[in-house]
Parts: structure tokens; sequence; C-alpha cells
């Protein structure tokens, strides 16, 4: 179970980063499709705090502990990272779909460490994070064909 733990404490890691990250996208984003990238970016960053704290949650559940201290949770992001702090539409788009894929990569990784554990709780979470990872990447892929 201790690779579990350790896995949800990545993606909890990686979900607060990327609710920093998006927030950026949501702040410094221009162009002709301002307002939806900006709706979209703060749905994105809200539902990093859901899965911030559901992979918490789970981990503890789990007798793990959650991840609390910054420095931690900065040290171990593996996101891809952005250090810029203007974007177009376009390159949002593209970004947020990168960091969806990270994300998908990080919950099959999690499926298959849950499966070998038994852990059918936590299977049934990444079932769903897997569907509505695809899906996302679908809709991004087609904003972006």
């Amino acid at each position: 179970m201790n690779k579990v733990i350790e896995q949800l404490n990545q993606i909890q890691a990686d979900a607060l980063a990327l609710s920093v990250q998006f927030h950026n996208y949501h702040w410094n984003v221009k162009g002709t499709q301002f307002l939806a990238i900006h709706k979209y970016t703060e749905e994105a960053y809200d539902d990093m705090g859901e899965l911030f704290d559901e992979t918490a949650e789970r981990a503890i559940q789990l007798g793990g502990k959650a991840i609390v201290c910054p420095k931690a949770i900065t040290e171990r992001s593996k996101t891809p990272k952005v250090e810029k702090d203007s974007f177009t539409c376009k390159e949002v788009v593209e970004l947020i779909k990168k960091d969806y894929e990270y994300l998908l990569g990080e919950f099959r990784k999690l499926a298959k460490l849950s499966d070998e554990a038994g852990d059918r709780a936590t299977g049934a979470i990444c079932d769903d994070y897997i569907g509505k990872y695809e899906k996302a990447l679908w809709m991004l892929s087609a904003t972006l064909a």
C-alpha cells in the first residue's frame, strides 16, 4: 500500500502546483477567446483544489499522510513547468493539454498500483479521473484542430 500512498502524494503535490499554474494562465491570458479561456482556467484551478483534497484524504485513509509543507510540494511536483506570465489563448489550451496528459499518465500509474494492491476504492477514483482527463483531452484537441 505504500506505493499507492506515494503515488497519491505525487498527484496531490502536482494538483497544487497545477492550481497555481492555472491561476497564472487565468490571470495572464490575452486574445479573442479571453472570456472562454478565463472561465475554463477558473474551473480548472477549482478542479485542482478538489483533486488536492481528494488525494490527500485518500492517502490518510490508507494510513499515510497528506503533504502539507509548501517546500515538499514544490520539490515533489513533476508537472510541466511554465516560466512565462503572458499567454495567447492557443498557448493556454496547448499548455493545459500537456498538463492533463501528464495527469492522465499519473492516474494510470496509480490505477496499476492500486490494482496490484487490491485497493478497489482507489482504483475507482482512478477510473473517474482517467475518464475525466480522456474527455478533457479530446475537447482540447478538438479546440486546437
